[in-house]
C-alpha cells in the first residue's frame, strides 16, 4: 500500500505533462513493483487476487488492447510513436496489476485508497493554488496566468479537481469520520472548486457538475452532501469571480510586480476563505444530529433528476433569452466552427467553441474510414491527419479517447477499449454490491471519480498523461479485486521468475526510445563541438536503440554531411523514407538535402510528395518560394 501511494504521488507531482521522459522513470518503478508483487503472489507469499467475470474480462480486454497497440507498429504511419504508445500501455497495465494485488492484500484497501487519493488531490490543489500566490513557483508562472501545475496541463488539473469532489463529499458526509476530518474534507471541496474555476476549463466544469450530481444521486446521505456543497461552493465561486476581475491573476503577460501584488491578496483571501469554510463545516457537523429532525426532505433519485432537469431548463431559457431553438442552433454552429476560438482568459467559461475539437474528431473518423481494420497506428494522429487537415493547428491526438482508438487502432482497438469500459462498469457495480456498507460508500465515491475520468477522456487526450491515467487504473484494480475471499496460490517458481523477467524486458522497452533520443541530442551537441567521430558513434547508438524512429537517421545524416560523405548522408535520408513513407517529414528532409546538393529535379519531385502528404506544411511553402 505504501509503495502504491508513493507511485501515485510521483505520478501526480512528477508526471511533467505528456512528456515521455517522465513516463520512463515513473513507469520503470511501476513495472518493477508490479513484477515483484506479481512474483510474490505467484510464489505464494501474498494473496492472489480473485476477480468476478466482469473484472476478469476488464483486465483481459485492457491487456489485449495494449497488445493491439503494440502490433500496430507493423503497419503504423509512425511506428516509433506506436512503440511509445505500447510502452505507455504497459506502464498503465502495471498500475492496474498493482491495484489488483493491493486490493487482494488489504481488507480495507478501498477506504485506504479513497482517503489516500483525497489527501494526494488536496496536496495537488494546494500546490496548484500556491503557484497563483507565488508567480515564480512554476516555470512560466509569471507569464501565463492559467493554472496548470503540477500536471502541466490546465484541463488535466481541472479533471483532478473534478475527481476530488466526490471523494471530498464522501469524507464530509460519513459519520464514522472524525469531525475535524469531515471539516477538512469540506475545505477540500472549497479548494477544488477554486482550482477548477481558475483553470478556465469548460469541460472540467461540466464534468465536475455531472460528477457531483451522480454522487448525490447515489449516496443515501444527500442532505449532508448538499449541506457540504452549500458551505464550500459560494465562497469558492466568490473568490474565483474576484480573481477574474484582477488582471494580475488572470491575464497573461502582466508585469511581474502586478502578479506578486495580486497573488499576495489572493493568498490572504484564499486562507481566510479556507478558514471560514472549515469553521462553518465544523459547526454544521457538530450540530448535525440536533438539526436533522427539523428538516425532513425526501431527496429521492427521481426527484433529484426532475429538479436537475427543471434547473437545466431554466438555465437554457435564461441563456437563450426565450429562444432556446435559436440558441442551440447558434451554439452548435459556434461549436463546430474551427475559426471560432474560446480564448485563454476566464471569459472562455461562457464560450461554446470546441477549439478545433470538432475538426479533429472528423479527422479521426476519416482516418478510420481510410483504415477501418487496424487504423493508422497507435499515436499516429499528428502525422496521419496531415493529408486531410484543413488548418495548421497542431494536435497530437483528437481529444476524444474513443475516436482516438477508432482512428489509430481501427475497429479492433475500439471494440477492445469499449468492451473494457463496459466490463469495468459491471465490475465496479459488483464491487459496490459485495462490499460492506462503509467500504461500499468509499467504493461509490471512487467509482464516481473514475466516471469523471471517462467523461473527460471524451473531450481531451487524458491517456497521454501518466498523472491522470495511472491513478485511474490503479484505483480500478483496487476496486475490482476488493471484497472477495483470497487465498495463497501454490508456489509456481517458473511463473514467478517469468513475471520478473517480463517486467525487466518491459523496462528495457520503455527506456530504449528515451535513451535513443538522448543519443540523438548528444549527436548534435558533438557536431556543435566539431567532434564528428563522437557524433557518428552517438548516431549509431541511437539507431540501434530505436530502429523505428527517423530522428536517429536524420542525426546520422547530419554527421555524415559534416564528415563530407554526401553519399552516406543520402543513404540515411532514403532509409528514413523507406521506414516511414507516409510521413511528410521524411520526404521533406530528403528533398531539402537533394536541393542543397544540387539535385534540383529530384528534390522538387520529393517536395511534391511531401506536399501531398501535408498540403499545408512547409513543403508547400518551399515550393512556392521556388516558384513551382
Amino acid at each position: 500500500m505504501v509503495g502504491s501511494a508513493v507511485l501515485l504521488a510521483l505520478a501526480l507531482f512528477g508526471g511533467d505533462g505528456s512528456s515521455y521522459g517522465s513516463l520512463v522513470w515513473i513507469g520503470a518503478l511501476a513495472l518493477l513493483l508490479a513484477g515483484v508483487l506479481l512474483a510474490l503472489s505467484l510464489w505464494g507469499v501474498i494473496p492472489w487476487p480473485r476477480l468476478d467475470r466482469a473484472g476478469l474480462a476488464c483486465v483481459v480486454l485492457l491487456a489485449a488492447l495494449v497488445v493491439s497497440i503494440g502490433l500496430s507498429v507493423l503497419w503504423s504511419v509512425t511506428p516509433d510513436r506506436s512503440w511509445d504508445y505500447a510502452n505507455r500501455g504497459l506502464v498503465y497495465l502495471a498500475f492496474l496489476v498493482i491495484g489488483l494485488l493491493v486490493g487482494a492484500m488489504d481488507r480495507r484497501a478501498v477506504q485506504a485508497a479513497a482517503v489516500g487519493l483525497a489527501v494526494l488531490l488536496a496536496a495537488v490543489m494546494i500546490w496548484a493554488l500556491a503557484g497563483k500566490v507565488i508567480p515564480s513557483l512554476f516555470p512560466d508562472g509569471a507569464r501565463i496566468a492559467r493554472l496548470r501545475e503540477p500536471i502541466g496541463y490546465w484541463n488535466g488539473l481541472a479533471l483532478l479537481a473534478a475527481m476530488a469532489l466526490p471523494l471530498g463529499l464522501w469524507v464530509a458526509v460519513r459519520r464514522e469520520h472524525h469531525r475535524i476530518l469531515r471539516s477538512a474534507a469540506v475545505v477540500l471541496l472549497f479548494l477544488s472548486a477554486v482550482t477548477l474555476l481558475l483553470t478556465y476549463s469548460r469541460g472540467g466544469v461540466v464534468v465536475a457538475l455531472v460528477t457531483v450530481a451522480v454522487y448525490i444521486a447515489l449516496t443515501p446521505l444527500r442532505v449532508e452532501a448538499i449541506a457540504a456543497l452549500a458551505v464550500s461552493m459560494p465562497p469558492a465561486i466568490a473568490l474565483a469571480f474576484w480573481a477574474f476581475s484582477e488582471p494580475g491573476l488572470v491575464e497573461n503577460l502582466q508585469p511581474y510586480d502586478d502578479r506578486v501584488r495580486a497573488g499576495a491578496f489572493f493568498g490572504v483571501f484564499l486562507a481566510l476563505g479556507a478558514a471560514l469554510v472549515g469553521a462553518a463545516a465544523y459547526l454544521v457537523t457538530g450540530r448535525e444530529e440536533r438539526w436533522r429532525p427539523r428538516f425532513r426532505w425526501n431527496l429521492s433519485g427521481p426527484r433529484l433528476a426532475g429538479g436537475a432537469a427543471a434547473a437545466l431548463l431554466v438555465v437554457v431559457l435564461a441563456a437563450s433569452g426565450g429562444h432556446p431553438v435559436d440558441w442551440v442552433r447558434d451554439g452548435f454552429s459556434e461549436f463546430t466552427n474551427p475559426a471560432s476560438g474560446a480564448g485563454s482568459g476566464p471569459g472562455r467559461l461562457g464560450n461554446v467553441s470546441s477549439n478545433s475539437r470538432w475538426t479533429w474528431w472528423k479527422e479521426a473518423w476519416r482516418m478510420f474510414e481510410d483504415q477501418p481494420v487496424g487504423g493508422t497506428g497507435a499515436g499516429s494522429f499528428a502525422v496521419a491527419r496531415r493529408p486531410i487537415r484543413t488548418n495548421t493547428t497542431v494536435a497530437t491526438e483528437p481529444h476524444n479517447l474513443a475516436l482516438q482508438f477508432l482512428g489509430e487502432t481501427g475497429v479492433l482497438g475500439f471494440l477492445l477499449f469499449g468492451g473494457a469500459i463496459v466490463a469495468a462498469g459491471l465490475g465496479l457495480i459488483g464491487a459496490v454490491r459485495r462490499l460492506d456498507e462503509p467500504d461500499a460508500a468509499a467504493a461509490t465515491a471512487l467509482s464516481v471519480a473514475l466516471l469523471a475520468y471517462l467523461l473527460h477522456a471524451l473531450i481531451d487526450y487524458d491517456w497521454d498523461f501518466v498523472a491522470l491515467t495511472a491513478p485511474t487504473l490503479l484505483l480500478l484494480g483496487v476496486l475490482l479485486s476488493s471484497g472477495r475471499a483470497t487465498r495463497l496460490r501454490f508456489r509456481a517458481p517458473v511463473w514467478a521468475a517469468g513475471a520478473v523477467l517480463f517486467a525487466g524486458a518491459a523496462v528495457f522497452s520503455l527506456t530504449a526510445p528515451w535513451l535513443a533520443a538522448r543519443h540523438v541530442a548528444a549527436t548534435y551537441a558533438a557536431l556543435d563541438r566539431d567532434e564528428i567521430g563522437q557524433a557518428l558513434n552517438d548516431a549509431k547508438s541511437a539507431r540501434a536503440l530505436n530502429p523505428l524512429a527517423i530522428e536517429p537517421l536524420f542525426a546520422s545524416a547530419a554527421a555524415e554531411e559534416a564528415r563530407g560523405d554526401d553519399r552516406a548522408a543520402l543513404e540515411r535520408y532514403v532509409q528514413a523514407v523507406d521506414l516511414q513513407p507516409k510521413n511528410w517529414r521524411t520526404w521533406y528532409e530528403l528533398a531539402r538535402f537533394e536541393l542543397g546538393s544540387g539535385r534540383r529535379v529530384r528534390g522538387i519531385r520529393h517536395l511534391r510528395v511531401a506536399r501531398e502528404l501535408d498540403p499545408l506544411g512547409p513543403a508547400n511553402d518551399l515550393l512556392v518560394s521556388l516558384r513551382l
